[in-house]
């Protein structure tokens, strides 16, 4: 069943970004897709990375879990197989992806997962001091949520 965004789903897209202003990134607790898949729970309640969710912490155990859930050693494979087990709608144009929809971004030549900022004009994902912000013009894919 696709995804339902919560009627307040602003409200509390808001406050997830808030408390995570300052939460370094650590492999298994709070990495690109953890955050990512955190951030769509937030205003929809369903976690996309129950499948990943406290089965690995560090880079290696996370690669090894992606090849044996996703058949890849990829964040993007992570990123494809739980989009496609929540039933979302990739953008054929990723540059049109709205407010709180999934992404992919290109940071430096990766693949991570992101999420659609509330204005709109970036993706946001964690980095190591806390929140980290990229252009718009790096969403690689999308994905409606």
């Amino acid at each position: 069943m696709p995804l339902t965004r919560t009627q307040s789903w602003v409200r509390e897209f808001h406050s997830f970004l808030l408390a995570r202003a300052r939460m370094p990134f650590v492999w298994g607790s709070n990495d690109c897709s953890l955050f990512a898949a955190d951030a769509i729970q937030s205003f929809t309640g369903v976690d996309l990375a129950s499948d990943f969710r406290g089965k690995y912490n560090d880079e290696a155990s996370a690669m090894a879990l992606c090849k044996s859930v996703a058949g890849a050693a990829t964040i993007e494979a992570a990123a494809i197989y739980c989009a496609t087990r929540q039933s979302l709608v990739g953008w054929p144009y990723p540059l049109l992806a709205r407010r709180g929809d999934l992404v992919l971004v290109n940071d430096s030549g990766r693949l991570i997962s992101a999420v659609i900022h509330l204005d709109g004009s970036h993706a946001v994902t964690v980095g190591e001091a806390g929140l980290k912000s990229l252009p718009i013009t790096s969403v690689a894919r999308a994905w409606a949520v």
